[in-house]
């Protein structure tokens, strides 16, 4: 896949992360049970696993440029720093959102740092796609001996540390699967994927897509195994893992499919600016969707079907085409147009 590509294929998964806060919060709002929803639930099957995907899949990218430390060390620039800063605003935010309602007392600001970083990540993406990254290089570095059974070994040995709670472990192993498979797509499907790319396939992708998504539970969390496998169900908890993970992958392949179409509409510019800028729109919008949003939209006592085609089509469009735009804006004129800002919040140097 080439760049412009895979820009358009970011721009499309985090126009459906946003996409889907926005339902949320809103379902939230009006004390509704926002899982049972059906997009919701098709949304969180694989627009997260998506953006994991295209990393792994640049990963093979960066390994084909320069050396394994080198790699290491920016992704340490790259995810670590502005997981660092964002935590540590976001910690900030909370204690100032305390004072406002009157909380501010006896706020452990040391004690809520070291949760929100270390033992139960607040912005776990980033720390996630860190750890998965350093797991294949660790990988890629022992396969000049063990080949594949390089990679087999370490995830088992990921698989088998039993604290899955602590550091949300759980997203590390629920997610490394989904980055492996990024990189091998890049370094070994080339061929397949073109093979892939026809209408029978989309079809076949489609329909079980549609068959299997709506089964989806919340036996979990959202749309995230918790990776625990009861000592007496291994069978039914290996299905259970398989099934999840094919649904994730079907919707991955689907979203493909749309990319492809969309570079080919005059959609694609759109869709690749959202796709440059999707890590500033995920870290913005958390501020402006998750937050903001949620805190004045009460104020306007409207109340939604959140189910009806008006909502879906045209009204929650719409405030997703406001908070990117409004991200992207904020991000230009804030953040990227310093340099030691843009470090610091995004890992990137002008």
């Amino acid at each position: 896949m080439k760049n412009s590509t895979l820009n358009v294929l970011k721009g499309l998964a985090i126009v459906l992360v946003v996409y889907g806060h926005v339902l949320q919060r809103i379902m939230v709002l009006n004390g509704e049970d926002f899982f049972s929803h059906p997009v919701f639930k098709a949304i969180y099957t694989f627009h997260m696993p998506l953006f994991v995907f295209i990393s792994g899949y640049l990963m093979a990218w960066s390994l084909s440029r320069r050396s394994i430390g080198e790699v290491f060390k920016i992704r340490c620039k790259s995810l670590l720093i502005p997981y660092i800063v964002w935590g540590t605003l976001g910690v900030m935010t909370f204690y100032a959102l305390d004072v406002l309602d009157g909380k501010g007392a006896g706020f452990n600001f040391f004690g809520q740092w070291i949760d929100q970083l270390i033992i139960d990540p607040e912005i776990w993406f980033l720390s996630t796609l860190f750890f998965c990254a350093a797991l294949l290089l660790f990988s890629v570095k022992l396969q000049e001996r063990f080949r594949i059974a390089a990679f087999v070994a370490v995830y088992f040995l990921l698989l088998v540390i039993p604290y899955n709670e602590y550091g949300a472990l759980y997203y590390i192993k629920w997610f490394y699967v989904f980055y492996a498979a990024g990189y091998f797509v890049n370094q070994y499907g080339g061929a397949l994927i073109q093979k892939l790319n026809n209408k029978a396939v989309l079809a076949a992708c489609l329909v079980l897509f549609v068959f299997l998504a709506p089964t989806w539970t919340t036996n979990d969390y959202i749309y995230v195994n918790k990776m625990n496998f009861m000592a007496t169900e291994y069978c039914f908890e290996i299905f259970r893992f398989v099934y999840r993970y094919l649904v994730s992958f079907l919707g991955i392949g689907l979203a493909v499919f749309a990319g492809v179409y969309l570079m080919k509409t005059p959609a694609a510019r759109w869709f690749e600016m959202a796709g440059i800028y999707s890590l500033d729109i995920y870290l913005l919008q958390r501020y402006l969707v998750e937050g903001l949003f949620s805190r004045l939209w009460p104020r306007t006592g409207i109340v939604w079907d959140t189910h009806s085609p008006l909502f879906l089509l045209a009204f929650a469009p719409a405030i997703v085409l406001i908070a990117v735009a409004l991200c992207i804006a904020l991000s230009k004129g804030l953040i990227r147009k310093h340099p030691l800002v843009n470090m610091l919040f995004l890992g990137q140097r002008t």
